[in-house]
């Protein structure tokens, strides 16, 4: 299980106090992507590992549960834990003082791991998804052991029943392990706060993606909704807040949080419009999703609210009968992706990736200015950092997967 010594309280409250306020440290560079998700899926091993023990106190049954989570939580991007570990660099700086907490910014980096587990658990039901990473969802993976353990009733429910409940349960020890991390970094009011709202947001904008698919596409809130569900789903959750909560944790202040807001919103945005790209346009062997299969799913997407503006009338008709119908043929997608290339939503949506990205690196030049900006930025980082950032951006805006 991941955990270190708890210290003494005056030593939690210095922990997340900058070392004196105002005072910036140039970040030359930051822990590799690679190595954080390394740190941080060996952590989340061990403490699955220790949780499906104590499942098995419990009951015999409850195997399954442990090893569900376990299963599910392996190959997954790790955006999230390696976003909270470099928001927590760029507040605390190069301060060897906090190098014996990295085992607990390893464990909050994880908490995240583990929320973003239990809501693609949880979407993955929603949604009627057959897959996840090129596997069976987990709602389908306990319905086929229903079916090979020939239990009783109907296969389909129960599956769908196990995975809320595993779902809840990951969700619980996400809180878990974030609490766990707080013994040695403390946990002030900023991050309290960015915890709860990260929370809330996700699923407000579950809540929001459920009600825009079975609202029609005529609404003329169809793109203010797309917009609203992209923000706070994903944008926020995946990009901006992760990068906040580890700022928050390394002792940023509201300021450094606003600099690197305006860094981490237009680049969630930008990740998630390619997600919708990827979800029409995406290579099955690369996604690990059927090809078309936001369409039959039925989201109402950027990229859905743009092509809508330039379809014509029996086009929309033709859209609106089959979005989110799960049994078309191939033919019937291949014919929807094509009105959406030739109405110009692929290019609006190309348009407005490059509009955020170019946002988002902006921060970064500023923040590696040492000349023009040196005296205004709470957040300055080396060559190193830039390219990594830098780097990091391109790979979430220009991904294939």
């Amino acid at each position: 299980m991941m955990g270190a010594d708890s210290p003494s309280a005056v030593e939690a409250e210095t922990a997340q106090t900058p070392e004196a306020s105002g005072r910036k440290s140039t970040i030359e560079a930051l822990k590799s992507p690679e190595s954080i998700a390394a740190e941080v899926s060996t952590g989340i091993e061990g403490f699955l590992e220790s949780k499906a023990a104590e499942f098995l106190t419990i009951s015999p049954d409850a195997h399954d549960i442990g090893q569900a989570l376990l299963d599910f939580t392996r190959g997954g991007k790790m955006i999230r834990p390696v976003l909270l570990w470099w928001g927590y660099q760029l507040a605390a700086g190069d301060d060897p003082a906090r190098d014996s907490m990295t085992g607990s910014v390893a464990e909050a980096a994880g908490s995240l791991e583990l929320l973003h587990a239990a809501a693609l658990i949880h979407d993955d039901v929603i949604d009627h998804s057959d897959t996840r990473r090129g596997k069976p969802a987990l709602h389908r993976q306990f319905e086929s052991y229903h079916a090979g353990r020939s239990y009783q009733g109907g296969a389909e429910p129960f599956g769908i029943a196990a995975a809320i409940v595993i779902g809840d349960i990951c969700l619980a020890l996400s809180e878990e392990l974030f609490e766990n991390s707080q013994t040695v970094l403390g946990i002030s009011p900023l991050a309290r706060d960015l915890r709860a709202t990260l929370r809330r947001d996700v699923m407000v904008g579950q809540y929001l993606d459920v009600l825009a698919e079975v609202v029609p596409l005529e609404d003329e809130r169809i793109g203010d909704r797309a917009w609203e569900v992209l923000s706070y789903k994903s944008a926020k959750y995946s990009v901006e807040q992760p990068l906040l909560l580890g700022a928050a944790l390394g002792g940023a202040d509201e300021e450094q949080l606003a600099e690197i807001s305006k860094f981490g919103l237009p680049l969630g945005q930008a990740f998630q419009l390619r997600d919708d790209v990827l979800g029409i346009f995406g290579d099955p062997v690369a996604t690990g999703k059927p090809a078309g299969d936001d369409i039959r799913e039925g989201k109402r997407t950027v990229l859905i609210a743009e092509s809508m503006k330039n379809l014509r009338p029996e086009q929309v008709q033709v859209m609106a009968e089959r979005l989110g119908d799960p049994n078309l043929s191939d033919d019937e997608v291949g014919e929807c992706v094509e009105m959406l290339t030739e109405s110009g939503g692929l290019d609006a949506v190309e348009s407005f990736i490059r509009t955020k990205y170019d946002e988002a690196l902006s921060v970064v030049r500023e923040w590696a200015d040492k000349g023009a900006h040196a005296d205004t930025a709470r957040t300055t980082i080396g060559a190193a950092a830039q390219r990594q950032l830098e780097g990091f951006a391109e790979s979430l805006s220009y991904r294939t997967s």
